[in-house]
């Protein structure tokens, strides 16, 4: 059916689009937007499924977001390219092509457990494409060709990437978000940059590409090898950061490993807010001879402890031990004296009160 005789169903009440099956309305206006872009240049919707009953009314069974989308530009409700429905009756051929374009629709009936068996089908077998799937399909040339081969050829960068079950891309995308972050001074890209980035280069070679990126994957694989729970886009990040300390980073490579993951095990990095800059702390700790505490942050029972053995003034208040005002225990915060990323041992004796404020400018001092 076309647009128009879908729409006028839905208004005359023919389709109902709002069933007990059916999730609430996720589409975005850019989203809903897209669907009448798609609609006004003729690129096909998906098909809309409908479920006919006994009394002729048709149920939407997939396809209301869609429906949704069409309806609230008919009546006003969503601006395409900033102009209403009605605005394009004076000056755009636009209401003639959305109302006459042409709806695939498939009508099924049968019994209630069909019914629902078709809607679990359809919500369940689909499969969405990867991030990697719709660049390659969008922008696929000599340079997505380029890092196909890379990857295929490369076992070192194999081995520094995560094992995935089903190979859908996700591997060659972290690739391109780390070339990203080495040709744009350290800043991962928003999904929108990527794409402009692979479009720009789609026609060129990868073998420049893969230059920039073989010292950092080396520098990976040979410091934190095949054993290091460091997730690798921050394992990437330290490749980067500290790749002129490769030597010394390499002496200390088994102490890394083995107490970054001590680490990662323990209760203080869990409820860590902080943990990338954490584990970093404690790997600068290891290569200048620095061993920082396992144990990372204080407890409450920490401070209830050392509170205890403090004397409040008469309003019940306790001490600030920076600013040295008075706080209520809930306003006050438990800290090293010696901070934990140089060397501070995380126990009451390198322990101190501060109000937020205060801690929050003390940082790492």
């Amino acid at each position: 059916m076309t647009v128009k005789e879908l729409y006028d169903n839905v208004v005359n009440g023919i389709i109902i689009s709002d069933i007990e099956l059916q999730r609430a309305i996720v589409y975005d206006a850019d989203k809903q937007a897209l669907v009448i872009d798609s609609i006004y240049k003729g690129i096909p919707l998906p098909a809309f499924y409908l479920w006919k009953r006994e009394d002729g009314i048709l149920e939407v069974l997939d396809g209301k977001q869609r429906i949704e989308a069409i309806k609230k530009f008919k009546q006003g409700n969503l601006l395409y390219e900033g102009k209403t429905w009605k605005a394009y009756a004076y000056d755009s051929d636009l209401q003639q092509k959305v109302d006459e374009a042409e709806l695939t629709t498939i009508i099924c009936s049968g019994t209630e457990e069909k019914k629902r068996e078709i809607f679990k089908r359809i919500n369940t077998l689909g499969v969405p494409l990867s991030k990697f799937e719709v660049l390659n399909g969008l922008y696929h040339g000599d340079y997505i060709e380029g890092l196909n081969d890379y990857f295929a050829q490369d076992t070192n960068v194999r081995k520094v990437l995560p094992n995935a079950s089903v190979d859908r891309g996700d591997n060659r995308y972290h690739l391109l978000e780390y070339i990203y972050y080495v040709r744009n001074g350290g800043v991962f890209p928003k999904r929108s940059e990527l794409d402009d980035y692979v479009q720009q280069h789609k026609d060129e070679s990868f073998n420049e590409e893969v230059k920039k990126l073989k010292p950092y994957i080396s520098f990976i694989r040979d410091v934190f090898g095949d054993k290091s729970k460091i997730g690798v886009n921050l394992k990437f990040m330290l490749s980067v950061k500290y790749l002129k300390d490769r030597a010394i980073w390499l002496m200390n490579k088994d102490a890394i490993v083995k107490e970054c993951n001590a680490f990662m095990q323990s209760e203080g990095y869990k409820l860590s807010q902080s943990k990338d800059e954490d584990i970093e702390a404690m790997i600068l700790g290891i290569v200048g001879n620095l061993r920082v505490d396992p144990k990372r942050r204080f407890t409450e029972d920490d401070k209830a402890e050392l509170i205890s053995k403090l004397t409040p003034n008469a309003d019940g208040m306790y001490e600030c031990d920076e600013c040295h005002q008075h706080f209520t225990i809930d306003e006050l915060t438990i800290d090293h004296i010696k901070a934990w990323s140089i060397g501070g041992r995380t126990v009451l004796s390198n322990a101190q009160l501060l109000c937020r404020a205060c801690n929050s400018r003390k940082g790492n001092k």
